[in-house]
This record gives C-alpha cells, structure tokens and sequence, in this order.
C-alpha cells in the first residue's frame, strides 16, 4: 500500500510537470531549441563561431555542457516526432490531431525534461541524507514538498530553466563527498559547472572540506578540470584549449548577464537601486557599487569559513554552504532572481537534522518570496490582478523577509 502510494506520488507530480512544460513557452526556450538544432547543424566545433545574425533570436551563450543536453533534446524531438510522423499517417494509427499536437509541443516537453527529471533527482538526494542521518519519515515528507513547491515546479517544468539541472548535480556532489566517494563528487561538481556556473560559490567551502577530511586524496580534485577539458573538447580541439574556454567564459558567457547591481532580484541592493537600471560601477561613497557588492559576499565568506573551521561536521558543511549560497543572492552584483534556488535544495537537508519549527516557517516564506520574484516582469500566466500587486512596497517587502530571513539563519548557525 505504502508503496503503491509512492508511486502514485511520483507520477502525479511528473505528469503535472508534463502537463505544464507544454502549457508555457518563454524567450530562453527559443534559444534552447535554435542552439539544440544548430547543435547538429554546425557541430560543436563550430557553433560557437556563427556569427550573430545566423541565429533566430541569439547565439549561444551557454556553456559546453547545457549545449549537450539541448542537442539530445532536439536528437529526440526529431526522432520521436519520425516515429510518431510516418506510422501515423501511412498506416492511420495515430489521430492527425496528436500528431500535430505533438508536433508543436513534443519539441517543447523535450527541451525540458532534463529540468523536470531533475527535479527527482534532488527529491532522491534529499530522501537519501535523510537514510544516512536515520531520519527517512522526515526526509520523505521533506522530499514531497520539494516536489511539490510551486516556487519550484514553476522553474523548472513551466519556465524550463535549468536550475534544477545544475542543482541535482551540485547536490549529488555534495552528497558524495559526505559519502566519502572522492571519484564521484568531483566528477558530478565538474558537470555542475559545465552545464552552468551556479553553483561555482561552493568551491571555496568545497576545498575547505576536503582540505579537513581528505587531505591525502588531493590528486582526485583534479577530476573536476578534467570534465571541463573533455567536454569541452569537441567544441575546440586543439592544444590551446584551456585558453579558448577562459576566453569563452570571459567573452560570451559572463557578458551574457546584463552589468547592473541586481538584475530583477529582490535583494539587498533592491532596497536601495530599482532592477535592472543601476550599473555596477555607480558609485557609493567614491567606489563602484561592484566592489562593495563583492566585498560583503567575501566577509561572509570568512565569517562562514570560521564557522566551519571551528567544527567541520557533514550537517555544519551543509548548512555553510547554503549559507554562503543565501549571502552570495543577497549582496553579490548581477543576480538574476532565478540565482536564488541553489538555496532549495540545501535549506531542505537543513530541515532534516534540525528540529527547529522556525526553519519550515522560513522555507514557506522564502518559498513565496522566490515564486513572487520568478513571476516578476514575466507575468505568466497573465493575470492582472497578481500584476497589479507589484507596488515598490510590495517589492522592498519581499527584499526585507529575504535579508530576515537570511538574518535568522545566521544568528542561529550556533544554536
């Protein structure tokens, strides 16, 4: 019975996602779709070199690992969609209306479905710390609502980011490495920041850790650089390849984030500088707001790597490291409000092996906050009601119950 239930579970909240990844088509999405198709196109040794005006809306400004998993989303679409095609219309044994519906929307479900598994992913992670630390019932519950948040399902099967991707990987990683499995935490860490550079703020506290506990196994850090290389490979085979990525990074990808203070994220520098009209070098008190912004992520840094230092346990890594995510969406510059979730998925660990009431308070507040920034400026499903909520009151409010929220989490790390 208990299991049948689980599995009920599973497939409600993977045919809802289904159901909404069809129902919502954002700009991103047709980005993914024309670099999954340029993908096989041009080949990975050329994509990046198309000039501009090739591309329908604009080139790729991904990193070599997203771009892989588009050209296998566009490999299936192509080939479910000749299947699906050709059967159906020579021997009638599809209905015409499925087959131009899957026509439209078959391409769509696939560009993201890797988000959407991922979803699962984390849900399996966090049940799994849950097992390790002998608190499966709460883990399972915790796990559940993980499926289930709005805020989340929003991301990732109604606007199809791939925030959950990076996530499932950097959780994976971070996994492992408690684990004690030195081959397959760098290895997962490398996909993490091949497909996107989200979780690359875990690198300080990373080594911190293995510094503490593995300090021997050192060598195997070196499988992280060797995913970049591989992977990147095909996209530039030659000798010069670490260079050519830098200077891909340095030139495509980073430019790719617009260079102002916050970038519709609700955070600190939002009480103070409306989104997306303040540049990074505006002064304050004669330096460049980037400098100040930078500056607090790294005293926080320090003040969470003490922290660390004085007790280095697996549940004081976790809760540091989300921590340090929750700083770096505060105070760093450029955020975009998506930069928020690495949060999620590490606040979630959190409220297995801590007993405090008051956290799944926090993770309901944050929960709105995060979905009320996502539905920002985006306003979809448009509904002008919610639109009209969206006063600057309203707006330094949810700044405010983050910079609260972030407070409570600091204050009690010693608790």
């Amino acid at each position: 019975m208990k299991k049948a239930l689980l599995v009920l579970v599973i497939f409600t909240a993977l045919a809802f996602r289904i159901f909404l990844s069809f129902n919502s088509k954002q700009g991103d999405m047709y980005n993914n779709l024309d670099w999954g198709q340029g993908m096989w196109t041009y080949g990975a040794a050329h994509i990046y070199d198309v000039p501009q005006h090739n591309w329908p809306h604009s080139w790729p400004n991904q990193p070599p690992g997203s771009l892989y998993l588009q050209a296998a989303s566009s490999w299936l679409a192509g080939t479910i969609g000749y299947l699906i095609w050709h059967p159906g219309i020579t021997f009638k044994i599809l209905p015409s209306r499925f087959i131009w519906w899957w026509d439209v929307s078959g391409p769509l479900i696939l560009i993201k479905l890797p988000s959407i598994l991922a979803d699962f992913v984390i849900a399996w992670v966090i049940y799994r710390f849950g097992v390790l630390w002998h608190r499966p019932r709460i883990a399972l519950w915790v796990a559940f609502i993980y499926l289930f948040n709005p805020a989340l399902w929003y991301n990732s099967a109604f606007w199809g980011q791939t925030d959950s991707l990076v996530a499932a990987f950097g959780l994976l990683s971070v996994l492992f490495l408690l684990e004690g499995r030195l081959f397959l935490s760098p290895l997962f860490l490398g996909l993490s920041f091949i497909t996107k550079g989200s979780w690359l703020p875990i690198v300080p506290l990373y080594l911190f850790y293995w510094w503490k506990n593995y300090r021997p196994a050192w060598p195997k850090l070196l499988i992280v650089p060797a995913v970049f290389y591989l992977l990147a490979l095909p996209f530039h085979p030659h000798l010069d390849l670490p260079f050519w990525f830098t200077r891909l990074y340095l030139t495509r990808i980073l430019p790719g984030e617009t260079a102002w203070i916050t970038v519709i994220a609700f955070n600190f520098w939002n009480l103070f500088f409306p989104a997306s009209l303040t540049p990074v070098t505006t002064p304050i008190l004669g330096l460049p707001a980037l400098y100040w912004a930078w500056s607090a992520v790294a005293v926080f840094l320090v003040l969470i790597l003490r922290y660390l230092w004085q007790d280095s346990a697996p549940h004081r890594f976790v809760y540091a490291v989300m921590l340090l995510f929750f700083a770096v969406f505060l105070f760093a510059p450029k955020m975009l409000q998506r930069y928020f979730y690495p949060v999620f998925p590490l606040l979630s660990l959190v409220l297995i092996f801590s007993r405090r009431k008051l956290y799944w308070f926090i993770y309901g507040l944050v929960s709105f906050c995060y979905l009320a920034n996502l539905y920002y400026q985006w306003w979809a499903p448009g509904i002008l009601a919610l639109e009209r909520l969206y006063t600057p009151l309203f707006i330094k409010t949810i700044s405010i119950i983050y910079l609260a929220s972030f407070s409570a989490f600091y204050v009690q790390k010693n608790v």
